[in-house]
């Protein structure tokens, strides 16, 4: 079956880039790729993320809450650079409130260098 969304894979020493996107985005759909993203973060052994989001359509603030709960479950103690091709900032402001409460150090950057930078710093 194929994925509702494309997941695109670069391991940058440090820390495992990811770009994922698609049409819309869902709570399910984010479920789906956090797993992906999980699963090659575990086989990796590596506690650093960026990932870029590419959807055209971003969720609803009560969609945003279920998956902020599940990154927290997925990925706790995980540090987390958070670029967003289309700016959704309130949302994505939103998410990173939510994950922090559960453990997951995100940040939200406007580009890649800033991204990197907040990721190598210890």
């Amino acid at each position: 079956m194929e994925k509702p969304y494309t997941i695109s894979m670069e391991d940058c020493g440090e820390y495992l880039y990811f770009l994922v996107g698609g049409g819309k985005l869902t709570a399910e759909i984010s479920a789906a790729y956090w797993r992906d993203i999980a699963h090659e973060c575990y086989k990796a052994k590596k506690l650093k993320i960026m990932i870029e989001k590419d959807f055209k359509e971003t969720v609803s603030p009560a969609e945003m809450l279920r998956m902020g709960e599940y990154l927290g479950y997925l990925l706790p103690t995980f540090k987390v650079a958070f670029l967003d091709r289309y700016k959704n900032e309130d949302i994505n402001e939103l998410g990173k409130r939510i994950a922090r409460n559960k453990e997951v150090m995100m940040q939200i950057f406007d580009n890649h260098e800033e991204a990197e930078q907040g990721l190598l710093v210890n």
